[in-house]
């Protein structure tokens, strides 16, 4: 028996407040009844990068993203392009894992309630994922402090 999409996806997704966010991007990707990119915007996937990813179980996704960047990054208008549109268009990523996701669910398991919660376990959140970016970041806040306060001192002498 074949799921039922708001259930698959709330499965999925599994956290309530961005759960409409969720439906509505995916019936975006489908809105022509044919898979398709469309320009969803996320303000956490613009700031969040690679940790949006990470927070969302895209871990060969967030490598990629990784060695993108710093690849693109060192193009000086290129980094901000490849930036500003990651907001638009890493939602979709998150999309395509949970339509191959609840494909292998559907062709693999049996039963209403084991295939939810396969989704559950396969999609929903790493919330390490957000104590990590706020440490890096942190990290590298008192590190350009340190710097400042390092030259400010030179400076002085």
């Amino acid at each position: 028996m074949k799921l039922d999409d708001t259930q698959a996806i709330e499965a999925y997704i599994n956290t309530p407040k961005t759960l409409d966010f969720y439906k509505k991007a995916f019936e975006k990707y489908t809105i022509t009844g044919i898979e398709q990119f469309a320009w969803q915007w996320s303000w956490w996937a613009i700031f969040g990068g690679v940790f949006y990813l990470l927070y969302r179980k895209l871990y060969i996704e967030a490598l990629a993203y990784v060695i993108l960047f710093a690849t693109v990054g060192m193009i000086p208008f290129l980094g901000l392009v490849f930036w500003v549109s990651s907001g638009g268009i890493l939602p979709y990523f998150v999309y395509k894992r949970y339509k191959k996701t609840r494909y292998e669910v559907e062709k693999h398991l049996t039963g209403t309630e084991v295939k939810l919660s396969a989704l559950r376990s396969a999609g929903g959140v790493n919330t390490w994922a957000i104590w990590l970016a706020v440490a890096l970041h942190i990290i590298s806040w008192i590190g350009f402090i340190s710097m400042v306060l390092m030259v400010s001192a030179e400076g002085r002498m």
